[in-house]
């Protein structure tokens, strides 16, 4: 059973983030635009979403955060800030993938295969599939090479910055591909602080001094 406690969630793996709460009495959710010279803005997003929550540290149980892939430097601002309010406020913390935050939420409603495309630099993406359970390992792929992939299974779903940043060449090219409207590619803090509850209740929280953002690499690639 998944313990009554509001969870305090940070997501800063792409060019959307913010700060979520999530609980038994108040959901709030606080979005804003990331990139360079923003990195002040997640704690000042902290205190505003517990002052909106009208909620006390005291009344918090457990802090989330997206460990990506994604942006290299939202991904150490946004794991380092978790940390540091793990160390300072006595709470445990649990890291979800943003593929996860992104795919899962699909999965349970969609009837075909759910695919997440992260948008990586130039012409990459993060690829991976997402069951109703369990989302893949991330595979760096070329956008031809994440195509090809893509078109040979049926009854597709993709989300994410990848399918965003390709829509007019998915369109063209595997129009039998069903793209989630812009607005639901951006991973949300709330969704970060659900999967983090329920990994917590199975499992408990992780440890903070190996907790590490999730990157991805493909041999070979450079630059």
């Amino acid at each position: 059973m998944i313990l009554p406690m509001h969870v305090l969630a940070l997501e800063s793996a792409g060019s959307v983030g913010g700060v979520g709460i999530f609980g038994p009495r108040v959901q709030v959710e606080l979005l804003t635009t990331l990139g360079p010279g923003r990195g002040e803005i997640l704690p000042q997003l902290v205190q505003e979403a517990l002052n909106l929550a009208r909620l006390d540290w005291k009344e918090l149980g457990l802090l989330a955060v997206d460990l990506g892939p994604g942006s290299f430097t939202g991904l150490r601002l946004g794991l380092s800030l978790a940390k540091a309010l793990a160390q300072v406020r006595g709470l445990p913390v649990v890291g979800v993938r943003q593929t996860e935050v992104l795919g899962l939420p699909w999965a349970e409603v969609w009837p075909g295969r759910v695919c997440v495309w992260i948008h990586d630099r130039r012409d990459y993406v993060y690829m991976a599939w997402v069951d109703r359970d369990r989302a893949s390992m991330e595979t760096v792929l070329s956008f031809p090479q994440a195509l090809a992939k893509l078109r040979e299974r049926s009854q597709v779903l993709l989300v994410g910055s990848g399918a965003q940043r390709f829509a007019s060449e998915l369109r063209t090219q595997a129009p039998e591909v069903t793209l989630v409207p812009e607005p639901f590619c951006v991973p949300r803090p709330v969704v970060v602080a659900q999967l983090a509850l329920v990994r917590y209740d199975r499992s408990g929280g992780s440890d903070i001094f190996a907790l590490e953002p999730h990157y991805v690499h493909e041999e070979g690639k450079h630059g």
